[in-house]
């Protein structure tokens, strides 16, 4: 097979994030996910034949058994790619395993997404890709600093260009007199403190922000400086600065840099939806892992983990809504913050929604401590209350060493989630420092898919408090909260310590629960937080069913 120039080329990663993991899985991606796409072709004997490197094969028609599946991921290789149609998880298991054998690059398209609508979004995306290009300059679309370095030249003094929050994103590099100001805001990707507030105090960002032209600016302490806004559209994307040295800033230079100003506008344009392609990729990736679904070696690699640990962390809304649940919370404000925190704290990771909770996934970092995580989690919490007005509770995992583990460490997140543990002053929970409650709500889950684990004596007692109006559940769940301390127990139901010690009896005697005995307190404690964890089972229950006398 022809390998494809590398030049201006679409790859396989670029369209799965603009297809979406909703419709498109990766089984298998030996090569990586950068290989190219540069043509669609629909399998037939004699397209097949004739493919190259490169090629998106669909293949239409050709079921996830037929015996010509190896074969023909055989003949292609990794360089190729294999797009097939799955129905469900163990086709999509027996396509990998195949896949994997044969060492093919093969992808998994859902029944929703019809192949005509892959074909076309493929062949669309492919003719209009054109990374790599220079400009009429000659300066790459993307390389901020490249541009950044010929606006130097021409401007003859040193630039500097800030994202729309004021954060050193390119300079120039071509060896000029620098002051303090400029040399600061290199070191730290932030122009100093003084001089933002100087800023701020005069009101020249203001009259930036409100000038279509270059602003020219005379700092304390610093060179003269020329700086405009980067617009699309209405929007403000950053600012350009460039210092006078030995030209003087005139009407021409004002002229040059609203220009240089035009160019950046489209590269950071092109940047932002670069960055979103790739943040949506790695949010699809997470959300088939989550499902147990995705080549491990794929979602490793792409999600910034590969060898490397990680940790899980769900967010949920702090009171769910019993009618709606809790996905009339807006999610994709909250995604957007999580994301933006992720990425802040300098980790690849990812971040996804799925069944109305959001999941962020951290590689574990050398120099970071062990409950950096759970702080950071702590702050979003607190900034999504102060920014979005949406309280959120939220559960760390431990630390997880195989990708493979993550649909794992999900369910476990969620069982915490789902315990009714968490208050104001708990609302991030960490899977370390609760093993035992996320052993009693994984008991829990087994207890509820097998209703006659419930049958005995607390099953009776559920019902005479239903049907009798007796007490025995509440007052069982409160020896048990006290540890077995009748006195504490009393005080918590306000009743006399005889009247709960009587209970106790009562319970023994009608209904067979012994607390003195501890096979049958362990089993009735177990119940005992079944029932309190999910009272519609209490609603279910017949006397006839209890298995007493």
């Amino acid at each position: 097979m022809t390998a494809p120039s590398r030049g201006t080329v679409l790859t396989l990663d670029t369209l799965l994030g603009l297809v979406g993991g909703d419709f498109v899985d990766v089984v298998h991606a030996p090569a990586g996910l950068d290989i190219p796409v540069v043509a669609v072709l629909i399998h037939d004997t004699s397209t097949t034949a004739q493919a190259n490197a490169g090629d998106l094969i669909l293949a239409i028609g050709v079921a996830v058994d037929d015996p010509d599946v190896e074969p023909l991921m055989k003949l292609l290789g990794r360089d190729v790619t294999l797009a097939f149609k799955v129905r469900d998880d163990a086709e999509r298991d027996r396509l990998r395993e195949s896949a994997i054998a044969c060492d093919a690059t093969v992808l998994a398209i859902s029944p929703d997404l019809s192949w005509d609508q892959l074909h076309v979004l493929a062949r669309r995306s492919i003719s209009s890709t054109t990374a790599g290009v220079a400009d009429e300059r000659g300066v790459p679309f993307g390389d901020l600093f490249a541009l950044a370095n010929a606006a130097a030249a021409s401007l003859e003094g040193p630039v500097i260009i800030d994202d729309e929050r004021m954060e050193v994103i390119a300079f120039s590099s071509l060896g000029d007199p620098i002051d303090e100001i400029r040399q600061q805001s290199i070191l730290q990707r932030r122009p100093p403190k003084d001089f933002i507030a100087w800023c701020e105090t005069t009101g020249v960002l203001p009259r930036v922000r409100q000038s279509l032209r270059p602003v020219k600016v005379v700092p304390p302490d610093g060179a003269t400086r020329l700086v405009t806004a980067i617009r699309g559209g209405t929007d403000i994307l950053g600012y350009i600065w460039v210092a006078e040295t030995t030209r003087e800033l005139d009407q021409q230079s004002e002229d040059l840099l609203a220009e240089i100003a035009r160019v950046a506008a489209l590269q950071l344009l092109r940047s932002r939806i670069s960055e979103d392609l790739d943040r949506r990729l790695r949010s699809d990736l997470l959300r088939g892992a989550l499902s147990g679904r995705g080549d491990p070696g794929t979602v490793a690699s792409r999600l910034g983990i590969d060898g490397r640990p990680f940790r899980l962390v769900s967010f949920a809304h702090e009171v769910p809504d019993a009618r709606r649940g809790e996905g009339h919370v807006a999610l994709r404000p909250l995604e957007d913050l999580v994301a933006l925190r992720v990425e802040a704290s300098h980790r690849r990771g990812a971040v996804t929604s799925c069944n109305d909770r959001i999941y962020a996934l951290f590689p574990a970092l050398d120099d970071r401590p062990p409950g950096e995580v759970a702080a950071l989690s702590r702050e979003i919490i607190g900034q999504a209350d102060r920014q979005l007005h949406i309280g959120l509770r939220a559960a760390v995992s431990s630390e997880v060493s195989d990708v493979a583990l993550v649909s794992s460490a999900r369910r476990d997140i969620d069982r915490l989630l789902n315990l009714p543990l968490l208050d104001e002053q708990r609302r991030v929970v960490c899977f370390d420092d609760s093993v035992a409650d996320a052993i009693l709500s994984e008991l829990t889950e087994l207890v509820v898919d097998r209703p006659r684990l419930l049958q005995g004596g607390v099953a009776g007692m559920v019902v005479s408090d239903r049907d009798r109006g007796t007490e025995y559940l509440p007052s069982l769940r409160a020896f048990f909260g006290a540890g077995g301390d009748l006195t504490a127990a009393s005080r918590t139901l306000y009743v006399h310590r005889n009247t709960l010690k009587y209970r106790l009896t009562r319970i023994r005697d009608a209904f067979g629960v012994d607390v003195e005995v501890p096979a049958q307190r362990l089993v009735a404690e177990l119940q005992v937080a079944v029932f309190t964890a999910h009272p519609e089972l209490q609603a279910g229950l017949e006397a006839t069913d209890l298995g007493t006398d």
